[in-house]
């Protein structure tokens, strides 16, 4: 069994990742009616990244501190903006994320981490330039936050203050996120992971095919 799993951890790992996306769209239709089942969604993005950075090669010092800093960071400024407004907009948690401190989800560590690291990973093969990386990784950034925004708000994550997000919100994204690619990027520029590219389309189809469930059938 243990020499099985040894020859097909990235299969096996692909097909729980995959596995966990496919049941969840038609699962959060099911139970819509039962907000607490949706604090589920942040355990499988935590386990979702735990296993993409088991295969995340080479692991070098540089690497795990920016990638702390990341997380660090992003939580830092979630932690500000949901307790000024002055960021993103005026915006309150939920209790879909889990445990918070400071009136801000642990789980946004993982959030930033996470979808910084996505990106990265996804385009640094076609784009060398370090600095054109992180515009488009910030764009990129700004068009997941477009399509995480409707279901987060659905899922009881987060809401804000004016009902939909203000464009201040996006702007933000874009600012936070361009050094953050720009550091993580640069440690990561000879690394390779077999599941990042999967990973990534998952969460860009998961959401798009949640939106279209909430625009057309009112999820």
């Amino acid at each position: 069994m243990k020499l099985f799993i040894n020859r097909h951890k990235i299969l096996l790992s692909k097909t729980i990742i995959l596995m966990g996306y496919g049941i969840s769209i038609p699962g959060l239709w099911i139970m819509r009616h039962n907000p607490e089942v949706f604090q589920l969604s942040w355990v499988f993005t935590t386990l979702s990244f735990v296993i993409v950075l088991i295969f995340h090669k080479p692991y070098t010092v540089p690497f795990t501190l920016s990638i702390l800093t990341v997380g660090i960071i992003g939580w830092t400024v979630e932690a500000i903006g949901t307790n000024t407004g002055i960021i993103f907009g005026g915006y309150t948690y939920g209790n879909s994320l889990g445990p918070k401190l400071l009136n801000t989800p642990i789980a946004m560590m993982i959030n930033w981490m996470i979808s910084t690291y996505l990106v990265v990973m996804v385009l640094k093969p076609i784009i060398i330039n370090k600095w054109r990386l992180a515009f488009a990784g910030a764009s990129l950034m700004v068009l997941y936050d477009i399509l995480l925004e409707p279901v987060a708000i659905r899922l009881f994550m987060w809401s804000w203050k004016t009902g939909t997000p203000p464009l201040q919100n996006y702007i933000a994204w874009f600012i936070i996120s361009f050094p953050l690619i720009a550091l993580l990027s640069r440690q990561a520029k000879n690394a390779s992971n077999p599941l990042s590219i999967m990973l990534f389309a998952c969460q860009m189809i998961f959401f798009a095919i949640l939106n279209v469930m909430i625009g057309l059938f009112n999820m």
